[in-house]
């Protein structure tokens, strides 16, 4: 048998199986294009207007009010935007947020936004259908699946792409749009020209996806920049006796430690301060110069409580091969680690498969299952 027939086989048969999974990861692809920009707008409707005079509420200030909405929830982490409209969100757990007037200290609203809550169950559904509990697990299970079928699609589907006749006439037809006598050429054509030029972002999209779903791709990263794999859910070393310190007292307050880690950036977007724990001695800050989404464009900074110095600062040049190449996947993924042109591209080879899912079936419907039912007729 041929190798172009010995290859189209399993390649037919992947795109049938998979190819319901594959489109609906493909259209909330699209939704999810620009997901951050979204909910960034989203979140804009909580600006507010500084009264004439007046000066922001301290951190701590800001984490009292947030406190007192509900003590049995702590408030982990307060995000200041850099914008003296914006409003100051307080995340309390993972991700359930307040946002609050920087002034007043006031509740304006309760997340998540409306938008937010969107793109979370869109996002959960590109990953597990948006299922709970064990369904959830399944669900990971034929997505997972489906997508490492993708991967094999994207890569059959280079040789594939080739003419079995190598010449420009022939290259041409399958290189570029063109227009088509009746619809089974419209889906060769648009088939073979979207799979060709997206190829190579719909590979890395795919193989950044597997390192999401299975431990060994998770691994493998480690592996390749040639270091051990850390171990999930570790049990914290033990402290010694004598060191659990109690609150410190005196030092720096939050509101110069905040004005330190402003100043240290004058693009920052986003900051982050990380609630410290009363014995800690150092306090986080982190620092986000790009639209969220972009590792190379984020950094946490350290201070030192007791003095308000900078302690020390951690950008992602100073992250160990490994930690660089893992974040890299998570947002190459998702086309954000190149910025807005990054997110662009992922969005439109996610608008191509799901066209490419639904031309690749039509042909082999229209190749295998029509000739039957005529001939049955």
């Amino acid at each position: 048998m041929p190798f172009r027939k010995l290859l189209y086989w399993p390649h037919l048969i992947c795109g049938v199986l998979a190819g319901i999974v594959i489109l609906t990861m493909s259209v909330t692809g699209v939704l999810l294009t620009y997901e951050k920009q979204m909910v960034a707008w989203s979140e804009r409707q909580f600006d507010v207007v500084p009264p004439e005079g007046a000066t922001a509420l301290s951190p701590e200030e800001l984490h009292a009010f947030a406190s007192a909405v509900d003590p049995s929830r702590p408030v982990a982490r307060l995000i200041y935007r850099n914008d003296p409209d914006a409003a100051v969100v307080a995340v309390r757990g993972r991700s359930d947020k307040l946002y609050l007037d920087p002034y007043t200290g006031r509740v304006i609203a309760e997340g998540p936004t409306a938008m937010q809550a969107f793109m979370q169950w869109t996002t959960q559904f590109h990953r597990w259908f948006a299922l709970e509990g064990a369904s959830r697990d399944t669900a990971r299970m034929v997505t997972g699946a489906a997508n490492l079928m993708f991967l094999f699609l994207a890569l059959s589907g280079i040789y594939l792409w080739f003419p079995p006749v190598l010449r420009w006439v022939n290259v041409r037809k399958v290189l570029f749009f063109k227009k088509n006598a009746n619809a089974h050429a419209r889906d060769f054509n648009w088939h073979h020209v979207m799979g060709i030029w997206s190829v190579v972002p719909l590979v890395v999209i795919t193989a950044t996806a597997t390192v999401f779903y299975y431990e060994w791709a998770n691994n493998l990263v480690y592996r390749l920049a040639g270091e051990e794999v850390p171990v999930r859910g570790g049990r914290a070393p033990d402290k010694a006796p004598g060191t659990e310190a109690a609150a410190l007292e005196g030092g720096v307050g939050l509101s110069a430690m905040l004005a330190t880690a402003s100043s240290h950036r004058q693009d920052w977007t986003s900051l982050t301060l990380a609630w410290p724990k009363p014995a800690d001695p150092l306090v986080t800050f982190t620092l986000d110069w790009g639209m969220g989404g972009e590792p190379t464009k984020k950094g946490d900074l350290l201070i030192d409580r007791a003095s308000g110095a900078v302690a020390g600062w951690a950008g992602f040049e100073d992250k160990t091969p490994a930690s660089k190449a893992r974040s890299m996947v998570r947002f190459l993924h998702t086309g954000e680690a190149l910025g807005v042109i990054g997110q662009t591209i992922a969005g439109i080879v996610s608008l191509f498969s799901a066209i490419m899912v639904w031309t690749g079936i039509a042909l082999a419907w229209r190749k295998y299952v029509t000739p039957l039912r005529r001939k049955r007729a």
